[in-house]
């Protein structure tokens, strides 16, 4: 996925580093939220749910400007907030 296809959905952007490289990570909002699909799961966490919630992605580390992994949705900010500061590599937001 390329990062223009977020961008409107952008929070935050923070930077991280893996060794000598530095990538972004985004903090955006996002009006769905995955369901585990597991049946033995209480409905809430088992479907997938259209509400206002958070989620994290990755910028590649040798491709700039494309997205290559995502850290998860949130229902809260300060979670998805928490949740991004403490990501391995995480050096600070730029904005």
């Amino acid at each position: 996925m390329k990062i223009e296809q977020i961008r409107d959905s952008i929070l935050k952007t923070g930077i991280c580093r893996y060794g000598d490289r530095k990538y972004r990570l985004f903090l955006c909002t996002s009006p769905f939220f995955p369901g585990t699909g597991d049946c033995a799961d209480d409905p809430k966490t088992c479907e997938d749910r259209l509400i206002n919630c958070y989620c994290i992605w990755f910028e590649d580390l040798i491709t700039t400007g494309r997205i290559s992994a995502g850290g998860g949705y949130y229902e809260h900010l300060p979670d998805a907030i928490r949740v991004a500061e403490s990501s391995g590599g995480f050096e600070g937001w730029i904005n």
